[in-house]
């Protein structure tokens, strides 16, 4: 279980959520958080990069940056395209980040009132309802 999953079942067991009766037991841990440290500080670039277009209205941009790090991601484990870089731990814990910010913003689209259709892969959110006055740009809940 990545690192990713484990801090999203905590919160689930929570005061906020009090989803779980109980959070889960840690048995044992090959984590570290040194991989996680160095992949949170591309994301970081990564995110402001976009930010800063959709700010100026940089459609390529921001379409280059999405591009960018659905490549990332997508050749990290085995792949045909890179033969670099062979790193199925950062695939897993980037591909178990984005399912749980995902079923974060799943949650949050619930609470706001909308009807959760489907979820699917790593950032794929169907609702029905009128989001946008709980959501411009997926505010609240998309982000």
């Amino acid at each position: 279980m990545t690192e990713s999953t484990l801090r999203l079942l905590l919160r689930l067991a929570g005061p906020k959520y009090r989803l779980l009766d109980e959070p889960p037991h840690i048995h044992e841990s090959w984590t570290s958080g040194a991989t996680e440290n160095f992949l949170d500080a591309l994301r970081v670039l990564l995110a402001g990069a976009r930010t800063k277009a959709i700010e100026a209205g940089d459609d390529v941009t921001e379409a280059y940056v999405k591009a960018m790090y659905a490549k990332f991601v997508s050749t990290l484990g085995e792949s045909v395209h890179n033969r670099e870089i062979m790193r199925p731990d950062w695939m897993h814990l980037v591909r178990s980040q984005a399912f749980a910010n995902l079923w974060n913003r799943a949650y949050k689209a619930h609470q706001a009132g909308l009807t959760v259709i489907s979820v699917m892969g790593t950032d794929e959110l169907h609702v029905a309802g009128d989001w946008r006055p709980s959501s411009p740009r997926a505010g609240a809940w998309g982000r």
